[in-house]
């Protein structure tokens, strides 16, 4: 026979996710004659909950390798970039009875450099990167419980074929 039985559990409430494009101008020492490299670093970030957004702010260490004096000298140049936006969610469980949601945030691509051109200011990156949040809280469920038989004690078979003495039953022979 089976049941329907309402239980309280933790679950996804809501998720989405959003596409990052972050531009920042890095000023190096130097007059940048040509760009070599550019790295991203150290990302942190941190989400919160805001109602049906998720509000998201971080940053990021860039480091450009670029060439100066007619490219005949490089250089290092370092930046931090700070962002905040908001990511939407979308509902997937619409009971929640807890007072309190929890956020799971998750970077889906790590911060990469697509673009890096020389501007009269500097040297003006663009950073892009995906990042995916969760919202975590209680809800009701309902599940069917299947009841076993009230006696079930498993057979070992295999226990019940083996003969420990088989050595010893073999006739001997001269």
């Amino acid at each position: 026979m089976n049941e329907i039985r309402e239980i309280v559990t933790r679950a996804v409430l809501a998720k989405g996710k959003k596409l990052f494009r972050v531009r920042q101008i890095i000023t190096p020492e130097h007059s940048a004659f040509s760009v070599l490299g550019c790295w991203v670093i150290n990302h942190e970030f941190e989400a919160k909950l805001n109602g049906k957004r998720v509000d998201v702010s971080g940053n990021f260490e860039i480091d450009i390798w670029y060439a100066y004096d007619n490219n005949s000298r490089t250089e290092v140049a370092r930046g931090i970039a700070t962002y905040e936006d908001s990511i939407k969610v979308r509902e997937i469980v619409s009971e929640n009875i807890g007072d309190h949601c929890d956020v799971i945030a998750r970077v889906l691509q790590q911060p990469t450099c697509t673009n890096a051109r020389i501007v009269d200011e500097g040297i003006e990156v663009e950073v892009i990167f995906e990042i995916l949040v969760e919202v975590i809280g209680e809800t009701k469920m309902m599940v069917t419980v299947f009841t076993n038989s009230p006696h079930y004690e498993p057979i070992d078979d295999f226990e019940n074929e083996i003969n420990e003495d088989f050595l010893n039953d073999r006739p001997i022979e001269e």
